[in-house]
């Protein structure tokens, strides 16, 4: 019994002791390497960046090697020879990359958009400006310059380019390779400008795709550390570096023409011209301000297509826009409480952001022309929209009480006529060792609904509009001025302010062989957190899983080999089951960049309620048993060419129907690179559902984008989206087939012209439309076509 107890004692321990415990684990999650330290020299003279290092000041930099293989090897000598320059002067981190490559004609570098060239041969840095192993800003340069920057959080495990800096790079393709030249000025990172001498974190990179992708460092990388931020290296200079004054003004006027067809089969024409203003202002060298008065919230390129079909949940894009974009990290945390993209169309934004030694913070406001919410379940979600102006907050805070423990807070708030949410919680992460992450988060929401918001959800007769409905009716048929009861009329249909809390808490190991995890989440049927994306309430899942992982030696067809599987259950507030899941996959990487994955879940989940009225899940549900297998696979096989497959067959819920069907899917994605210049995306989803021996609709959805890169500074792109759904009206259960649309095609197009200086100096130019039809392909009429321009001026001060 003492030896069944004694680990228990010690986790407990290890949490009501962290000066003790933690202290004594920090330093066993930093690489030796991060003790090497790099410095920087000063230099004076102006700079040309153009990939040429012609200018004299480079004899002075300081030379570092990229020779290590991080990945997919263990820290094996590189079979490429790259250089790393690095010197500072008058607000300026210059670097420059000396690539070799025994073939250029291997080298894969496309023009392409900010962001896009992930895959291609590339070269950068990672700077953790604060050295505090939280998170790193990222640099990347392809061989032709085109830029890729973004920021990865260690805290919340996120990486993403969403973020956008301003700074200057050129690449140019050399007889024994190439070289990189990159100016980052100063006012666009964070850091403690207190410090008379700065230390930073560094690392120097190269992606080297060739038949593997090898990721070149000039560090090693223990696999069994899970926290990359935490061994990089250590760079010092910047001698008495300023951030200036950092203000950035960028005013933008938006000029659109819009015509819709009415129901005469008229087009109505609406003109639209808007002007805008955005400031940047650096407070402090921590403390960042981001205002905008009557900003253009819209976003210039279409979203990704997504099918819609046989799917209860609400879905979820990205967002694009910059207000929102611009040190997002500080908001993060495990659940998604602050999701942007519900913000429409504010009249006025303000944005604070900062650090002060070990704290973080966040704070955001504005107001929105309408109100949109997701009103969330557990077998299904959906959107509501308050025709009403409302006010938007957040408040996130964190505290890193030392290299291994991080604290925080988070406060959110959406109020509007009749309306109101309110979040508040506290989260905490602990870095138990160097394979070992223990994080819960806990939240508290009070939420207050229009009396009349269900009424966006009744079911009602054809004659008659959800407006009219007066009160809910439980069963039988909808008359005049009643209502029908579903999932989304019982979670809305509240008289009285009510409150609802959320728990997440996890376990998780990571070492070079093993990855295994243990996590709760438990969202109760009162709980909203109406500015993020939380679909689900009434809903608590656990998870257990785990992964083993092997290796090849260098040279081998394959890289590395992987076993994943997990089980799950979930329940509702009444301990009802949800559903029950055994996941279990093999994950093979190989040679031309090439992965496949297998995958086997068996699955016994919950149906549609069987009386929309009762909101409970036992005895008011059907419990299926689906059997469903996956298969992907994606390579490389050519310079320039990417191709994926995804297929998923087996059993599937048909949930209108509320039985057990047959699903067939197939996902695919082909990018290919004709030129430097041009390149061709598509992508197709097939999905067919069968049911008792018989078709219930198929759905086909292409994605196609053909975009000509002028240079790294312009294109033009055209987008065609196409979905095509034909349903069997004779095979749904409780609708007459005339109720049924048989045939549903939507065609939408875009063709865009942009022209970037930077990410905040653009000019857009485009043209887009909409076509729908309920019959054939050659019926499709169009219903919307617009013309837009926008132009922003960003001036640096």
């Amino acid at each position: 019994m003492f030896f069944q107890k004694k680990p228990m004692l010690l986790t407990f321990a290890m949490l009501f002791m962290p000066q003790v415990a933690f202290s004594a684990s920090h330093n066993d999650t930093h690489n030796d390497t991060h003790n090497e330290i790099i410095n920087i020299p000063k230099i004076s003279g102006s700079m040309v960046i153009d990939a040429n290092l012609t200018e004299p000041q480079w004899k002075s930099a300081k030379k570092v090697l990229i020779n290590n293989v991080t990945r997919p090897y263990d820290n094996i000598p590189s079979p490429v020879h790259t250089e790393a320059l690095l010197m500072e002067s008058e607000g300026y981190f210059y670097l420059a990359f000396i690539a070799k490559d025994p073939d250029i004609k291997e080298i894969r570098a496309f023009l392409k958009d900010r962001d896009k060239s992930w895959g291609e041969d590339l070269v950068g840095i990672k700077i953790d400006s604060y050295n505090d192993q939280r998170s790193a800003y990222r640099f990347l340069v392809n061989p032709l310059g085109v830029q890729i920057d973004g920021i990865e959080s260690e805290v919340t495990g996120n990486e993403s380019d969403a973020w956008d800096g301003i700074w200057e790079s050129a690449g140019k393709i050399v007889p024994d390779g190439y070289v990189v030249e990159m100016a980052l000025p100063l006012r666009m990172l964070n850091f403690q400008e207190s410090e008379n001498k700065q230390t930073w974190g560094l690392e120097l990179l190269r992606y080297y795709p060739r038949n593997e992708q090898l990721r070149l460092s000039n560090i090693h990388l223990d696999r069994g550390n899970d926290c990359e931020i935490c061994q990089i290296a250590t760079a010092t200079g910047f001698e008495g570096a300023k951030q200036g004054s950092n203000i950035t003004v960028t005013p933008s006027v938006v000029l659109g023409a819009q015509e819709d067809r009415d129901d005469n089969n008229q087009w109505q024409r609406d003109n639209n011209t808007e002007a805008s203003l955005d400031v940047r202002w650096g407070i402090t060298p921590d403390w960042l301000l981001n205002a905008t008065i009557n900003p253009d919230f819209s976003t210039v390129e279409a979203d990704n297509a997504q099918l819609n079909v046989n799917n209860t949940f609400a879905l979820f894009n990205r967002e694009k826009r910059p207000f929102f974009l611009d040190n997002q990290d500080y908001f993060d945390s495990d659940y998604n409480l602050i999701y942007t993209r519900n913000i429409n169309a504010p009249n006025y934004g303000a944005k604070l952001t900062g650090r002060e030694n070990k704290h973080a913070f966040g704070l955001f406001v504005t107001d929105d022309q309408d109100t949109n919410i997701l009103i969330p379940g557990n077998r299904s979600s959906s959107v509501a929209t308050i025709e009403a102006e409302s006010k938007a907050a957040a408040f996130r805070y964190r505290y890193s009480y030392n290299d291994d423990i991080t604290l925080g807070w988070i406060s959110t708030l959406r109020t509007s006529e009749d309306y109101s949410n309110s979040v508040n919680g506290i989260d905490a992460r602990f870095r138990l060792s160097t394979t070992d992450v223990f994080k819960f988060q806990s939240l508290f929401s009070q939420t207050e609904y229009p009396d009349d918001l269900f009424q966006q959800f009744c079911n009602v007769n054809d004659d008659q509009d959800a407006s009219d409905c007066a009160t809910p009716k439980q069963n039988g048929d909808c008359q005049f001025g009643d209502c029908i009861y579903n999932e989304n009329v019982l979670r809305t249909l509240k008289e009285d302010k009510f409150t609802g809390n959320a728990f997440k808490a996890g376990y998780y190991h990571s070492d070079s062989e093993w990855e295994y995890r243990v996590s709760y989440n438990r969202q109760n049927a009162g709980f909203r957190g109406d500015l993020g994306f939380m679909s689900r309430v009434d809903h608590n899942k656990f998870v257990v899983g785990g992964e083993r992982k092997w290796y090849a030696e260098p040279g081998s067809w394959w890289t590395n080999f992987k076993i994943y599987s997990d089980w799950d259950i979930t329940h509702n507030d009444d301990n009802d089951l949800i559903e029950k899941e055994f996941d279990i996959n093999a994950q093979l990487n190989a040679s031309y960049s090439s992965y496949f994955r297998l995958a086997y879940t068996n699955r016994e989940s919950v149906g549609s309620r069987l009386d929309k009225s009762d909101i409970a899940i036992a005895g008011n549900t059907s419990l299926f048993t689906e059997n469903q297998y996956v298969l992907f696979a994606e390579t490389k096989p050519i310079l320039g060419f990417y191709i994926n497959a995804n297929l998923t067959w087996g059993d599937q819920i048909d949930y209108r129907n509320n039985r057990l069907g047959k699903i067939s899917r197939l996902r695919n994605t082909i990018n290919y690179n004709i030129n430097k210049h041009l390149e061709v995306k598509l992508k197709q989803t097939f999905s067919q559902l069968n049911a008792d021996g018989a078709n219930v609709f198929i759905a086909r959805l292409t994605d196609l984008r053909t975009t000509y890169q002028f240079n790294v500074q312009s294109f033009l792109r055209l987008s065609l989206i196409f979905n095509n759904t034909s349903r069997n009206p004779n095979n749904y259960l409780y609708s007459a087939p005339e109720d049924i649309n048989r045939h549903s095609k939507t065609l939408s197009t875009e063709l865009l012209y942009a022209y970037k200086i930077n990410p905040q100096t653009v000019f857009y130019l485009g043209y887009s439309d909409s076509h729908y039809s309920e019959e054939e392909f050659n019926d499709l009429e169009q219903e919307q076509r617009s013309l837009f321009m926008k132009f922003s001026y960003a001036w640096i001060k």
